[in-house]
């Protein structure tokens, strides 16, 4: 019975787990639908530019990506996970990555007037973001499946500056070649042949 246990403690943790990189995979693909699977419908999210139910920040965080952000990448560095019966408590560390659009109001909007007058001779080219923090997180297990139920998110740290990503020179450009958000990226035709 102990090992037995131990080897569901195991899957719970994975599953958990899996959620959270999802929900990386969800922002940075722009996948609304995918990001709404990883809360129960009454799940919160308090996102400091939002703060409500999670359902509703899904919507709110897809429009505002759409309007923020180029292209980024979020990742889950590591979590450490408390099951308690059908509760489990999740603290992940993340860090992210995101390509802002340039521009005069785009960038003081997002960044601040302080930070655009600092960088008005490259204002109107991309500028990069870079962030980390923690998902502090309530999970719920129903029917055999792990949810959010309650979402805190802390940004410890952040970085921007203008941009000097290099895509069309050099070798290097060979290899620039980043996903898309949306339907269309990779990820979304990557099937096992004869599935779904």
């Amino acid at each position: 019975m102990e090992h037995d246990s131990a080897v569901q403690g195991l899957l719970d943790r994975q599953q958990i787990e899996d959620k959270l990189k999802l929900y990386c995979r969800a922002i940075d693909r722009l996948d609304v639908e995918l990001l709404r699977s990883i809360y129960w419908p009454e799940g919160t999210d308090d996102h400091g530019s939002f703060v409500g139910n999670a359902h509703e920040f899904a919507d709110f965080i897809m429009v505002d990506l759409r309007k923020r952000v180029i292209d980024g990448m979020h990742a889950i560095m590591h979590s450490v996970i408390d099951v308690q019966g059908q509760f489990a408590t999740a603290e992940s560390y993340y860090w992210a990555y995101q390509l802002c659009p340039g521009g005069v109001e785009a960038v003081t909007e997002f960044f601040g007037a302080r930070y655009a007058a600092q960088h008005a001779d490259r204002i109107d080219g991309p500028h990069d973001f870079f962030c980390g923090g923690r998902y502090i997180d309530l999970f719920e297990q129903r029917d055999g499946e792990w949810k959010v139920l309650r979402r805190k998110i802390t940004n410890e740290w952040n970085t921007v500056r203008p941009t000097d990503r290099i895509t069309d020179q050099g070798a290097i450009a060979h290899y620039n070649l980043p996903g898309m958000r949306g339907p269309d990226d990779w990820v979304y035709a990557n099937r096992v042949p004869g599935k779904g």
